[in-house]
């Protein structure tokens, strides 16, 4: 239906939905964003397990000492000798160090570990229904654009309708065959025409800039879906299926179930903060100085070298008694925040139940209303030939003309939207029960034709009146 549109650019230029896609899972912020949330709750299993692993640590110093200090001797005023003894001390000090301490026993640490093991497979489960989210969002920007290019030359169409019929109006109204009231039926109605017209050039413009929210990018040419894209039921056809697709596949459940189960964890971590400890700790250190004292005005010379090494072992129980009540509140927090949890589980799993019965339902009509709007083109281009032949012999009048024109164009614009609503609802149906992939964007791709190809609009004849 995209004439006009498809003029603005070269159809080489052209993006189809699968092109939208790939740049989408470049340049998406909201995937960029969801990613980054993965890596960084994944993260949450690592600190949590480097708590059961040994913790090592070394040390090394190096002391530099030289001073000079000075002492009386009254035995040398006896002799007559200075009774002022000067001295200078010099010494350069060496030591290192090596610590290793590991939890022998440590509950809490132990259900910390765990309740990290459950993040990281709850934010696997998160980021790929992000990763399903982003297939059904950039569908819903692109067919969106589809559906105001169709609404757009729908009501161009319906413009050049009623602009031609009110020029036949005039000329019947100038020679006097009809009332000048019929003139006024089909200026109103060329009035509202406009109106429509370029209220859908604002929206088309707008769901343009929405591709550039996912892309980063300007896009002005779309292909279109192809006249004889299939539309057919949803396989398997039972409803019941569809919500055993959910409950197995859904991701949103998944990550819900992990999240709750991670809460659990972290309560019974939280609990164990009464449970007593073990802990073992070995370390070793050496030291060496080397050093003199030497005596003013004297060769007497004092060396001072030292050098020592040794281990210590330590195996400490700690066991907690009273903390001023907050392990007992901690522990009280943390059942609540499971209990959050586990509501969170419920309610979300009544959700996918819920959307995948919904979607599955709506599919099914959506197959219906496809077909009945199809038929519905026919029956009012019949209708529209049957009044304008009426009104030509005068059984009929311009109001009955122009609301027939109306109904026709209407019927255009609900088999293209009908059309759209169907693959949407489809892929909305396959991420409720878990089953979206990349895939899915590609196989609906291989239903997309150029603009301006004989396949892309089997009503083109109704658009050019």
């Amino acid at each position: 239906m995209a004439l006009a549109f498809c003029a603005a650019s070269s159809l080489s230029n052209a993006d189809t939905l699968a092109d939208i896609y790939e740049l989408a899972l470049k340049n998406d912020a909201r995937l960029k964003a969801a990613e980054a949330s993965y890596l960084a709750n994944i993260e949450i299993e690592e600190q949590a397990f480097s708590a059961l692993l040994p913790q090592i640590s070394a040390s090394g110093s190096y002391q530099d000492d030289d001073f000079d200090s000075a002492g009386f001797n009254q035995n040398a005023l006896a002799v007559g000798a200075n009774p002022i003894i000067e001295s200078n001390y010099q010494a350069d000090t060496t030591s290192y160090g090596i610590s290793l301490q590991q939890n022998i026993l440590d509950l809490s640490a132990w259900f910390r570990f765990k309740s990290g093991k459950e993040r990281t497979k709850q934010a696997q489960a998160q980021f790929s229904f992000d990763q399903q989210d982003v297939i059904v969002r950039v569908a819903e920007a692109y067919f969106d654009v589809l559906r105001q290019i169709d609404n757009l030359e729908a009501s161009k169409a319906e413009e050049r309708a009623t602009k031609r019929q009110l020029e036949q109006t005039q000329q019947r109204f100038d020679v006097g065959l009809i009332a000048i009231t019929d003139v006024h039926e089909a200026r109103a109605v060329f009035d509202t025409t406009v109106v429509r017209r370029l209220t859908d050039e604002g929206n088309l413009g707008t769901s343009l800039e929405s591709l550039t929210v996912l892309t980063g990018q300007e896009h002005q040419n779309l292909w279109l879906l192809n006249k004889d894209f299939p539309v057919v039921d949803p396989d398997p056809m039972s409803r019941d299926e569809w919500v055993q697709f959910a409950l197995k596949n859904n991701y949103a459940l998944k990550a819900a179930l992990y999240a709750a189960e991670s809460a659990r964890q972290n309560a019974t971590a939280k609990r164990m903060g009464h449970a007593p400890t073990i802990t073992g700790s070995f370390s070793y250190n050496d030291q060496e100085r080397n050093g003199e004292v030497s005596i003013t005005g004297t060769s007497l010379i004092i060396p001072q070298d030292q050098e020592s090494d040794g281990t210590s072992m330590v195996l400490r129980l700690q066991v907690p008694l009273y903390s001023g009540g907050r392990v007992s509140s901690v522990r009280r927090q943390a059942y609540q925040q499971y209990n959050v949890a586990l509501q969170n589980k419920i309610e979300t799993q009544r959700v996918v139940i819920r959307n995948a019965r919904s979607s599955h339902l709506t599919v099914s009509n959506d197959v219906q209303r496809v077909n009945a709007r199809q038929q519905s083109i026919v029956s009012t281009s019949s209708a529209l030939d049957a009044t304008e032949a009426g009104y030509e012999v005068g059984t009929r009048n311009i109001v009955d003309v122009l609301q027939a024109q109306r109904s026709l164009y209407s019927s255009i614009r609900d088999y293209a939207n009908s059309r759209y609503d169907y693959v949407l609802n489809m892929l909305r149906l396959k991420r409720a029960a878990g089953i979206l992939t990349p895939q899915d964007t590609y196989d609906i791709s291989k239903w997309l034709v150029e603009p301006g190809a004989p396949t892309a609009n089997q009503y083109q004849d109704y658009l050019n009146p």
